[in-house]
């Protein structure tokens, strides 16, 4: 019964010593324009890093959601690059949307990463464990 109990008792420490460690990891789905969506997604990241500073987050965009990623056209740039370098946050464009929409990587802002396709990015994050959020309200 001893033995039994310290087995026990052993498996629950490291289960709760797992618990404890495990960082979130979220990755976003930006598929739209709306600059609403982009200021609201911005307090997301930041309202998550201030819970969980140890985060990792990455955002994904397509479609229309590419043309945060690209310079001058958006209004959050200045923040993105705030929470790029304050934590373990990463901003991906999608190569097919940039494509379709003839843009190129010297296009992007600077920090920015490119996925050949994005829904495989998400779908790819979400088999390695990270939670899924669309974007926005």
């Amino acid at each position: 019964m001893k033995k039994i109990s310290f087995v026990l008792v052993i498996l629950l420490t490291a289960y709760a010593t797992n618990a404890q460690t495990k960082k979130h990891r979220i990755i976003f789905d930006m598929a739209k324009t709306d600059t609403g969506y982009q200021a609201i997604l911005m307090k997301q990241l930041n309202n998550t890093l201030n819970e969980a500073p140890d985060a990792e987050l990455e955002v994904v965009c397509y479609g229309p959601g590419l043309s945060m990623l690209v310079k001058g056209r958006n209004s959050v740039e200045s923040q993105m690059k705030a929470l790029t370098e304050r934590g373990k946050v990463s901003f991906v464009a999608c190569a097919n949307a940039m494509k379709i929409q003839n843009v190129k990587k010297e296009d992007l802002i600077p920090f920015v990463l490119v996925t050949p396709v994005a829904l495989l990015e998400l779908s790819s994050k979400q088999m390695e464990g990270w939670s899924y959020v669309k974007a926005g309200f």
